[in-house]
């Protein structure tokens, strides 16, 4: 919903990229869904390049494995749970032709002139961040707790089977494992699995399939690094599970690995507490040494006022390197003002 074009109030758009795909995927095994705008061709392109002539860099917000129209229409690279079920809301990095394709993503943004690329949902992804055809909302009464939803998100497709071949975890052990560690908050929803770091100490099955996790992510991020050239990667600190460090732990992102591959990361702060926002940001700067910049919302369910907005500003910038603010066309005149009283 755009407030400021009330000609042209709301706009829908499924997951895909906004630039023509050529020969960067010619011969791939995944095509790659197109988004046109209008007239537009090359919308990616067109806006580099205007924004340029006015001074202004543009970075690509890259939305990587989270993406329903992608994964619907490539049913062999889904990801699959513990209990055999597949989820259309996302691709599996285990599997070489998943990492392949997004690293011809990234190529393609990058030959468009981009200034940066920021990445989101380059994680194992949660089995309840389902979008479907068309947004909904997910339905459950048990799976409470990080702990249970992350088990319950844990992948055991054929594309993990083949890549937990070189890796010294027991994938089959390990599924059993996650299977019998869910049965009883599926019977009693009073019940929750032990938390995630209790289990990686007291159960070395379960440490060996996050290290397993986190080795798949670290070829995934090889393949975005190598792709992107000389144009620096951010990573947005933000999977379905959470937004803190410590809710990472499972999905296969650990940031004390991202050195090798990342330039930046983007702690996400969409919230109206200063504390929780600046711990945030020192958490992740306690695990990394990368530059660490935040990004906050102009959500109203976030900052009912100008006063709360101006507080958290403060205290991001206090501690992060850059601060990004999200999003222009979601803006009222009124945020407009808000930001012009604020930065001037």
């Amino acid at each position: 919903m755009s407030p400021r074009t009330p000609d042209d109030l709301f706009h829908s758009a499924s997951g895909g990229c906004y630039f023509d795909p050529e020969e960067e995927f010619e011969g791939t095994e995944i095509d790659p869904p197109v988004n046109a705008i209008g007239e537009w061709t090359e919308p990616l392109t067109t806006i580099v390049d205007g924004l340029g002539d006015h001074g202004i860099v543009t970075n690509a917000w890259t939305v990587c494995l989270h993406n329903t129209r992608l994964a619907s229409r490539n049913p062999d690279y889904r990801i699959e749970s513990a209990f055999g079920d597949a989820h259309d809301h996302s691709l599996c990095p285990s599997y070489p032709e998943v990492r392949r394709y997004f690293g011809n993503v990234v190529h393609a943004v990058r030959e468009r002139g981009v200034n940066g690329i920021h990445l989101e949902s380059i994680d194992f992804p949660t089995a309840f961040h389902g979008h479907g055809r068309e947004f909904g909302h997910p339905k459950r009464q048990t799976i409470t707790s990080t702990a249970g939803e992350i088990l319950c998100s844990q992948c055991f497709c054929d594309g993990c089977r083949a890549a937990a071949e070189d890796h010294l975890v027991d994938i089959e052990r390990a599924r059993e494992q996650v299977h019998d560690l869910l049965a009883e908050p599926l019977v009693d929803p009073a019940i929750s699995p032990p938390p995630l770091a209790d289990l990686v100490e007291h159960n070395p099955l379960i440490a060996d399939l996050f290290d397993f996790r986190a080795t798949v992510i670290k070829n995934l991020l090889a393949a975005l690094d190598d792709a992107a050239g000389s144009v620096p990667l951010t990573y947005y600190v933000m999977e379905a599970a959470g937004a803190d460090p410590e809710d990472l732990l499972g999905t296969g992102v650990r940031l004390d690995a991202l050195d090798d591959h990342v330039d930046r990361l983007l702690a996400i702060c969409y919230v109206s507490d200063p504390e929780t926002a600046r711990e945030r940001i020192r958490a992740i700067d306690r695990e990394t040494g990368l530059p660490t910049d935040a990004g906050i919302t102009l959500d109203p369910a976030v900052f009912g006022s100008e006063i709360t907005f101006k507080g958290l500003v403060g205290a991001v910038q206090e501690e992060a390197d850059q601060l990004s603010i999200y999003h222009d066309t979601l803006a009222t005149e009124t945020h407009l003002s808000w930001l012009e009283s604020t930065f001037g």
